[in-house]
C-alpha cells in the first residue's frame, strides 16, 4: 500500500472553462475544513497501486474528466480542454486517439465522455456538439455520428442503448433512454419538484449520476441529500438519505440558500453551501460506493475542500459514510470506478514535468461503524 502524505493546501491554479470547474486541495484527516467526527466509522480508503500515463509533446492531458473502464482491463479518458479523447492499456501505454477539433464528422470541442460501443468501437459524447461519435477502437478510425437534442451529463449504456442523465424541463426528464439512431429519447426517471425551470439548482449544479443494473436504477442529484431507486420504467422503488458524518451535508431547502447568495452577489459562495454527489457505483457484491465533494467558496475557479466516498450496503438499509479520499497538492482528480475500486486519475509535478497518475483505490468496511441510512 502506498504511504499517504499530507502537504499543506495548494493555491487554486487558473482554469477557465463554460461553468465553474473544481480543483481540489491536498486532503488529510485533521485539517481545516474536514470535521473528526466518527473517524472510527469511516471507510478505510486505501490507494493499492497506480500507474504513470504515458504522454509526450504531441499526446498529453490537459483537463481529464470522469475515467471509464474499456471492459479489457484498460481505460477511456477524456480531456474536456482538447479535442481528444485517450485509450490507455492497464499499464497506462497510450493505444489510441479519437477525435481532433471541428464540428464536422469526427470533430468536436468539447468532449464530455467516452464509453466501450460493443466489440469493436468507442462511442464520445459531446457537448460541442451535442453528439454521439462513433470511432473504431483499435485504427481510431471515426464510422458514424449521431446528433442528440439535449446536453447529457452521466451515461450509462447497455448493449443496445444509452442511458442518459441531465436536468431537461420539457419533458420534466432526469434519466432518458435512447437508441442510437432515433430521434427522441425515453424519459425514464422524472426531474425531482427541487427542479424547475429558472431554478438555481438545475442550472448551477447539473449533475445526475446513476448506475443501472438488470431492470433497477440508482440516481443521485447534485446537490440534493437523498437519493431514489426506480424501476426502467421509471416508478420509484425507494428513497433514502445517506447521513453527513465528515462531508458538509445539504441544507432544508437548496434553492433557497442558492438564492440568498446570488442575492448578495456571492455567486461562487453558493458551490461551497453544501457537499454534491459526484458518483454512484455498484460493486461486484451488490454493494454501492457514492462520492461527494464539498466545494470551496473562493473566486473561480471553485476548488473542492474535500472529496468523501461512503458505502452503502446490499440492501440498502446501512451505510458506512465519508471516508476522505486521499489526494495530492494541486490536485484536479478525475474520477471512475472499475469492478470494486475507485479511480483517481491526477496530474502532479515531478521534476518540473507534469505527470498524469491513476490510482487504484480500494474502500473497505471491514472496521465500520454502519449506520442507518434515513428514509
Amino acid at each position: 500500500m502506498h504511504a499517504i502524505h499530507c502537504p499543506g493546501r495548494a493555491k487554486p491554479s487558473s482554469t477557465a472553462r463554460v461553468s465553474p470547474f473544481v480543483t481540489l486541495s491536498a486532503l488529510c484527516f485533521g485539517i481545516a475544513g474536514i470535521p473528526a467526527v466518527g473517524l472510527d466509522a469511516q471507510p478505510a480508503v486505501m490507494v493499492r497501486d497506480s500507474i504513470v500515463l504515458e504522454e509526450s509533446g504531441d499526446d498529453y492531458l490537459v483537463l481529464p474528466i470522469p475515467v471509464i473502464p474499456d471492459g479489457s482491463g484498460g481505460y477511456l479518458v477524456t480531456d474536456y480542454q482538447q479535442p481528444r479523447v485517450f485509450h490507455y492499456s492497464g499499464e497506462g501505454r497510450l493505444l489510441q486517439r479519437y477525435g481532433r477539433q471541428g464540428e464536422g464528422p469526427g470533430e468536436f470541442t468539447e468532449a464530455s465522455g467516452a464509453y466501450p460501443w460493443g466489440a469493436g468501437h468507442v462511442l464520445v459524447l459531446s457537448w460541442k456538439p451535442i453528439a454521439a461519435q462513433l470511432f473504431e477502437r483499435d485504427t481510431g478510425r471515426f464510422t458514424e455520428r449521431f446528433p442528440l437534442k439535449y446536453f447529457v451529463e452521466h451515461v450509462v449504456p447497455d448493449s443496445a442503448a444509452l442511458w442518459m442523465s441531465g436536468p431537461h424541463y420539457e419533458p420534466r426528464s432526469a434519466v432518458r433512454r435512447l437508441d442510437l439512431g432515433d430521434d427522441e429519447a425515453e424519459s425514464v426517471v422524472p426531474l425531482p419538484d427541487e427542479y424547475q425551470a429558472g431554478s438555481p439548482v438545475g442550472g448551477m449544479f447539473p449533475s445526475m449520476p446513476f448506475v443501472k443494473w438488470a431492470d433497477t436504477l440508482l440516481v443521485g442529484f447534485g446537490p440534493l441529500p437523498y437519493l431514489i431507486v426506480t424501476d426502467a420504467s421509471g416508478n420509484e422503488l425507494d428513497r433514502f438519505e445517506v447521513p453527513a458524518v465528515g462531508r458538509r451535508g445539504t441544507p432544508a431547502d437548496p434553492e433557497s440558500a442558492i438564492v440568498e447568495e446570488l442575492r448578495g452577489g456571492r455567486y461562487f459562495a453558493a458551490f461551497a453551501l453544501f457537499s454534491v454527489t459526484k458518483g454512484v457505483h455498484r460493486r461486484p457484491d451488490g454493494s454501492f460506493l457514492l462520492v461527494h465533494a464539498d466545494a470551496r467558496s473562493e473566486e473561480p475557479p471553485v476548488s473542492m475542500e474535500a472529496l468523501w466516498v461512503s458505502v452503502i450496503d446490499q440492501d440498502r438499509m446501512r451505510v458506512c459514510p465519508d471516508g476522505v479520499v486521499p489526494l495530492g497538492s494541486r490536485s484536479r482528480p478525475a474520477i471512475g470506478f472499475d469492478g470494486d475500486r475507485m479511480l483517481v486519475l491526477e496530474q502532479t509535478l515531478r521534476g518540473g514535468d507534469a505527470v498524469s497518475i491513476l490510482r487504484r483505490i480500494a474502500v473497505e468496511t471491514d472496521e465500520c461503524d454502519w449506520i442507518p441510512l434515513r428514509r
